[in-house]
């Protein structure tokens, strides 16, 4: 079993890498390998609307973003997280799925294998856990329907501001952890 995490946000230490890990490790006791990739430390371009990928069975441009997609192909699950900036994800996260339209054939069929299962992580300073829930809703039915990724939870801090201030809801890091360990159950 492979997991990989995709990381959103620019803060490392930040409070949606902190519940990736946590979710990560629970999946690496149940047995799985992981891998983390941090979109802001990594070299990379949105999509150039060439349709080279639609004539190929890849994007053309050769960048950072080429590893991530050939770990997610060869993955069981994935976990994506991002923090709530101006009302929708990252701007990371939003230019990485939008070169994952790479990973669908010209008829939009996807060319992942099918199988695999998803985590979606936010986190978001605003208190009113349903203040963005058309965002999340919205980044599951665009893996579920494009990319064929079944989506398992969406866990969503709520509320944080500061670097890693979510360690401190033991509740909402027992079930980042617990929904690794039973991902693929």
């Amino acid at each position: 079993m492979r997991v990989i995490g995709i990381v959103g946000s620019p803060r490392k230490n930040g409070n949606t890498n902190v519940l990736v890990q946590q979710v990560l490790e629970g999946a690496a006791e149940a047995g799985a390998e992981t891998r983390t990739f941090v979109l802001n430390e990594m070299n990379y371009r949105g999509c150039q609307g060439c349709n080279y990928c639609k004539s190929h069975d890849k994007c053309k441009l050769e960048d950072d973003l080429m590893e991530v997609f050939d770990e997610l192909a060869a993955a069981d699950g994935v976990v994506f997280g991002s923090p709530i900036y101006f009302g929708q994800f990252t701007g990371q996260m939003r230019l990485f799925l939008d070169r994952c339209y790479s990973l669908i054939n010209a008829d939009f069929s996807p060319r992942l294998p099918a199988g695999k299962k998803a985590v979606i992580i936010g986190t978001q300073g605003a208190p009113d856990p349903a203040a963005f829930k058309g965002v999340y809703e919205e980044f599951r039915e665009q893996i579920s329907s494009f990319m064929r990724i079944g989506v398992k939870d969406t866990i969503v801090g709520v509320g944080y501001h500061a670097p890693g201030e979510v360690k401190d809801d033991s509740e909402l890091m027992e079930k980042a952890k617990n929904t690794g360990l039973n991902l693929f159950k």
